[in-house]
């Protein structure tokens, strides 16, 4: 739902639709690898249902069949979960529960699904050694929040949760918050 232009209320954050949990087990790297925009590549399964929830192996990337084809192929995903570990150009496989063959989908772009128009609020489940999550937001600007208590609400407009920051100074941040869920 689109608001009018110019309206800053158009959207307003006051209760969540929706809620993601994220992944935020990756070790290594400036971002978590979250799978923001997939792309169907080759596409060979048969059996899918409108729908169905389906999850590849490896980056544990969640998907649910929102359209089919008149052949019975995917028409249109939406992100359930967007996995952790993903790169941009990542294939991953789906593979319908009642049916046969696979379906590839490509990795076009990282960070929070769901965020093309608005952000995501967060909620912190656990605060890590030093409670600081690095994010990204809508305005595009890295910012590094520190002391962040468990079972914190942060009323932000987030795109991506970022594994590590630089601050202005040069100084590189971590995060280490865990039991993160975007809010949508």
């Amino acid at each position: 739902m689109n608001g009018l232009n110019g309206n800053e209320a158009a959207q307003p954050r006051v209760f969540a639709h929706d809620a993601v949990p994220l992944n935020m087990s990756v070790s290594t790297g400036a971002t978590f690898g979250f799978a923001k925009r997939l792309e169907i590549g080759n596409d060979s399964a048969t059996g899918y249902t409108l729908n169905e929830v389906v999850q590849d192996s490896s980056l544990k990337v969640k998907i649910q069949i929102i359209s089919l084809k008149p052949s019975g192929k995917i028409g249109a995903i939406r992100i359930v979960n967007p996995g952790t570990g993903c790169q941009v150009g990542s294939v991953i496989s789906f593979t319908p529960s009642s049916g046969t063959g696979t379906t590839s989908i490509i990795v076009r772009e990282l960070g929070l699904p769901g965020t093309d128009q608005r952000g995501a609020c967060l909620f912190v489940g656990g605060a890590g050694t030093t409670g600081t999550i690095c994010v990204k937001m809508e305005s595009g600007d890295v910012v590094t929040f520190k002391g962040v208590t468990a079972g914190s609400f942060l009323p932000i407009l987030a795109i991506d949760v970022l594994r590590t920051a630089t601050d202005a100074n040069g100084t590189a941040t971590l995060t280490d918050v865990t039991d993160v869920i975007a809010l949508y």
